[in-house]
């Protein structure tokens, strides 16, 4: 058969798929002898099959006739001639255009090694590159042996090895979008080339001006390959000790952001798909700067940190978010957050967007990470005070996000900064104590305070976790009024009356709590719960700091007797029991403390120089001890100081727990005699 035969079988074929199926299998035999006997007459055959290759009535024939099949074993030959080869490329590339058919032949055949190798043959990469798009596009099956065969890396190769560099420049937005057809398969970490993700955000980062900048495709796929690289811990650290890593990783970032105008991009599935484009970026973002590698390469008095701290005033909210996520971790130590908010100020932009007029219809991820990052910045007991004197408590700040209902996660964040920002600090707490009408702009009502607003969210949350952060926000109150050497001083305002510091201390106190009726179910809340022990423990803490001075014992007595489930939880943390009934305390109602034989002078002696002491969360194993002497000062306090205002029932129940904590107090005490003893003689 001569090579007119050929054309003029191709030519004269019937339009059916059987047809050509048989026509093709003459042309497969003829084919075969050829090969048999190494005739030259092999490539103007398949010459003349990869023209007709490109007529898609002839792909699926192809494939069924065995002749796709032939041209694919072909390729495997290392010995091949270039020509033949080239043909036999050709005939794969176009059969499989399209038809997931014939690219499942090639996925079974085993030879998608041999196809991706081809990558590295000078001669024959830029046949390769289109041949390997047509094969994987629209088919994962052949994206998934693909990866397999490693193709991400030989990709690497054809962008940075200069021998490679100038013949696949021809295909090179193919070569983008390869990437991304690959990297969305799954992959082994240790088999990529670690210096993947760099090349790509390098490209992602071109000026449209380059040749090699890429087309809206190819920068899609480019920054999703890259990012998705950069899903794996292992691959960030190496990327991250790559010199300019972070850099060229910022400036892809913000060409991504610019893509929209840079692009023309006016579809609107585009935009989606950029716009998913930015989260995975501020994820990604989000992640390396949580590797410890980043806070050394990232210094706060160097250029990163400054284009971050531009990002946070951006009008781009994507890198606001980015920037507020990666600062924030940055912040996790003290030094950092000091010196971010003493010596750069960053609390003043994250502060603007908090208070900016268009808030309700703020994107919720930057809310949540501006948020986030006030939360790390408010540890440091330092800059507490710092940022309550910048506003962050003003009504139009914080109290304005807590109101925010429709967005749970948002308004938690706010609370738990509320929080944050009370423990141990008097002068924020006395802002929140302070009616709103005394606040600049405020349009609340005379009287109210934010502490108002927070405990009325408390009663109206559905959600545990905010009435969980609503309940320590008041503890944390609490706890400064009745730990100042003047309890209460904090609530002090200038008057011109002869009352004494005492008379102060106490009007103060009684006036502050007669005007949150609904504080104390806000408090005790931390004890009715039960889902977390080491709430529990707060109030036991903030109760006995109360409990020490006449004011705060007759205050918390009260607490009791509007609350009167607590005294069984608090009972139970005290000798380990719950109370089953209370026949037995019913029936001593009516007796004197003396008639249990308990002399309270003698407890408070026995207690020694017991204080009240907070729980470290991190030693599970003191919890139930401290509970235990924190409850045991307590009730003493209570009944030293204010016997009178508990009912008869409570004051007898807390008459034998007391006696009763007492000896466990002191068996506790021997057993760690004990401890010692023997570790000492065992040294």
């Amino acid at each position: 058969m001569t090579p007119d035969d050929i054309q003029d079988l191709f030519k004269n074929t019937p339009d059916d798929e059987e047809s050509k199926t048989q026509a093709l299998k003459q042309i497969l035999c003829l084919a075969e002898k050829l090969r048999e006997i190494k005739s030259p007459e092999l490539e103007v055959l398949a010459e003349k099959v990869g023209i007709q290759s490109r007529e898609e009535p002839w792909r699926i024939p192809l494939g069924r006739s065995g002749l796709l099949g032939f041209f694919l074993s072909l390729i495997k030959d290392d010995g091949l001639d270039r020509g033949l080869a080239a043909y036999a490329l050709r005939i794969v590339g176009n059969s499989c255009a399209d038809q997931d058919e014939n690219r499942q032949r090639v996925v079974d055949s085993g030879l998608m090694p041999r196809l991706v190798e081809l990558l590295g043959h000078d001669s024959l990469l830029q046949l390769a590159i289109p041949v390997l798009f047509n094969i994987c596009v629209d088919y994962e099956p052949a994206q998934v042996a693909a990866s397999k065969a490693r193709l991400s890396n030989y990709l690497v190769e054809l962008i940075t090895e200069p021998r490679l560099q100038e013949k696949a420049s021809v295909y090179i937005n193919v070569v983008y979008k390869l990437f991304g057809l690959v990297a969305a398969q799954e992959f082994e970490p240790d088999s990529l080339n670690p210096q993947a993700p760099y090349v790509l955000l390098a490209r992602v980062g071109l000026e449209a001006s380059n040749p090699d900048s890429p087309d809206l495709e190819g920068f899609l796929a480019l920054s999703s390959a890259a990012l998705t690289f950069l899903s794996h811990p292992k691959i960030q650290g190496t990327f991250l000790e790559t010199p300019d890593a972070i850099s060229v990783f910022l400036k892809a970032f913000q060409r991504a952001i610019e893509s929209p105008r840079l692009f023309e991009v006016d579809d609107v599935e585009e935009r989606a798909q950029l716009n998913q484009l930015h989260n995975i970026y501020i994820q990604t973002l989000a992640d390396i700067s949580a590797h410890p590698l980043f806070v050394s390469l990232c210094s706060l008095d160097g250029p990163l940190a400054a284009l971050l701290l531009q990002w946070i005033s951006s009008r781009h909210t994507p890198l606001q978010t980015a920037a507020c996520l990666a600062l924030g971790n940055v912040a996790r130590s003290d030094a950092s957050s000091i010196c971010l908010v003493q010596e750069m100020s960053v609390h003043r932009p994250l502060i603007g967007i908090l208070s900016s007029p268009d808030l309700p219809t703020t994107d919720a991820q930057l809310l949540h990470s501006a948020l986030s990052f006030l939360k790390n910045l408010s540890i440091p007991a330092s800059n507490k005070t710092f940022l309550g004197d910048a506003g962050i408590l003003d009504p139009n700040v914080l109290p304005r996000v807590w109101e925010m209902d429709t967005q749970p996660q948002v308004q938690f964040d706010a609370v738990s900064l509320t929080r944050l920002l009370l423990i141990n600090c008097p002068a924020n707490v006395r802002r929140v104590c302070l009616p709103f009408s005394s606040t600049t702009g405020s349009s609340s009502s005379p009287d109210r305070t934010p502490l108002h607003q927070l405990v009325e969210l408390h009663q109206k949350a559905d959600q545990d976790p905010i009435k969980m952060e609503t309940a320590r926000a008041v503890a944390n109150v609490c706890r400064v009024l009745h730990s100042e050497p003047s309890p209460g001083s904090s609530l002090f305002v200038k008057s011109s009356t002869s009352l004494s510091l005492s008379e102060k201390e106490a009007q103060s106190l009684q006036d502050f709590y007669s005007e949150y009726p609904a504080l104390a179910d806000t408090l005790l809340y931390l004890g009715l719960q039960s889902k977390f022990s080491v709430l529990r423990s707060e109030l036991w803490f903030v109760l006995a700091l109360m409990a020490r001075s006449v004011e705060g014992a007759v205050i918390v007595s009260r607490f009791l007797l509007q609350r009167p489930e607590i005294v069984s939880v608090l009972v139970e943390a005290v000798i380990g029991e719950k109370i089953h009934g209370n026949q037995e305390i019913q029936d001593g109602a009516t007796n004197s403390l003396e008639d249990f034989g308990l002399n309270l002078a003698a407890i408070s002696s026995g207690l020694g120089q017991l204080e009240p002491q907070q729980v470290d969360p991190t030693k599970a194993a003191t919890m139930t001890k401290i509970d235990r002497e924190n409850g045991l000062v307590l009730i003493t306090e209570l009944l030293k100081r204010c016997p009178d205002e508990l009912s008869p029932t409570v004051r007898n129940t807390f008459s034998r727990i007391s006696k009763a904590g007492g000896e466990l107090l002191l068996d506790d005490k021997t057993k760690a005699l004990q401890g010692e003893t023997e570790l000492t003689g065992s040294t």
